[in-house]
């Protein structure tokens, strides 16, 4: 292949619009180095951000062909590989406010930042003179959401954003969130949980997309996880998340099927479910993708329990596992 094509979306702030560019191959590029040839030789125009190169700062992230990743540390032959030799799309980063071209609105999302108290209330025992030393063990527990560069990858694919960041954060506040609330040093980690709690910690819809698409390999998604833990264990089980959560756990405890047609009802409550639900569920009869018999039976009883129900058992709680 002797040309690359780029095709860039645009966005002067009033105007968008795709622009195609075609330059010379050159075997070893990064997407970085594809838009810096851009600019330097064909069009000056075109704007984005980047520092470091060296993927530590995270300001050059956009999205290729639908895909949130670092232009610095993504290598043009690796897309080639995966997409072929058309043209590659780059665009601005998902659910983000556009600025210009490639470039993204950073202050909002720096400002919801704020709602994880990013900063270490330290224990009374560590002080300026003692210093404030943990155990290479409890170091290691938060050192991969230290990774975090605040490119916002995670965020452009989070499907819940997608649907609505009136009731959700960035997946990376909640890793930041994390991140003080599972450290050893710190004195009152449940500040770092509460202000999650009040902002979508339990709407996180599990598509992932926070996990698979960052670049540094940190886990958002098990960082809510663990946070969800956390709360509950102190005693916030209060709200349909929680509830959601305890209705999972003890349909598989009791058979290791799901009962969805009690779900709903355990989850937010029979009054709740009757008003709220009752014209899906009337849908759902009429495509056929629920029986009225095959309703009422597991309304009245359970699932028949699995093969193997004591061994799923053991997974699900092993602090039972000798009783």
């Amino acid at each position: 292949m002797d040309t690359l094509t780029f095709l860039i979306d645009r966005y002067d702030g009033v105007n968008s619009w795709r622009q195609r560019y075609e330059f010379p191959y050159r075997p070893g590029m990064t997407v970085l180095a594809s838009l810096i040839h851009i600019k330097e030789r064909i069009d000056p125009t075109l704007n984005f951000t980047a520092s470091c190169r060296s993927a530590i700062c995270g300001a050059c992230a956009v999205r290729v062909n639908g895909n949130a990743l670092l232009a610095c540390d993504t290598m043009v032959d690796d897309l080639l590989t995966v997409w072929g030799e058309g043209a590659l799309v780059v665009s601005p980063l998902g659910n983000a406010k556009v600025v210009s071209d490639l470039v993204v609105e950073w202050s909002e999302k720096i400002e919801r930042l704020r709602l994880a108290r990013p900063g270490l209330h330290a224990k009374p025992e560590f002080s300026a003179e003692k210093g404030c030393r943990q155990s290479p063990k409890d170091m290691q527990a938060v050192a991969r959401q230290w990774d975090c560069i605040l490119c916002g990858s995670c965020a452009s694919e989070c499907n819940k954003l997608t649907d609505s960041e009136k009731d959700f954060l960035e997946p990376f506040v909640f890793t930041h969130a994390a991140r003080y609330a599972g450290d050893s040093r710190s004195a009152d980690p449940l500040r770092h949980v509460e202000g999650m709690l009040e902002n979508g910690l339990w709407k996180c819809v599990h598509c992932m997309e926070c996990v698979s698409k960052c670049p540094k390999h940190i886990r958002p998604g098990e960082d809510i996880a663990a946070m969800r833990h956390m709360a509950v264990e102190a005693g916030h089980t209060e709200g349909p998340g929680p509830r959601h959560a305890e209705a999972f756990r003890t349909d598989l405890e009791k058979t290791g099927r799901l009962n969805e047609v009690k779900l709903v009802p355990r989850t937010e409550g029979m009054f709740s479910a009757a008003t709220k639900r009752l014209p899906f569920t009337m849908r759902m009869f009429a495509k056929g993708k629920l029986g009225v018999l095959e309703a009422a039976r597991l309304f009245v009883a359970d699932n028949a329990p699995v093969e193997n129900i004591d061994g799923l058992r053991k997974v699900i709680a092993p602090e039972r596992k000798e009783s």
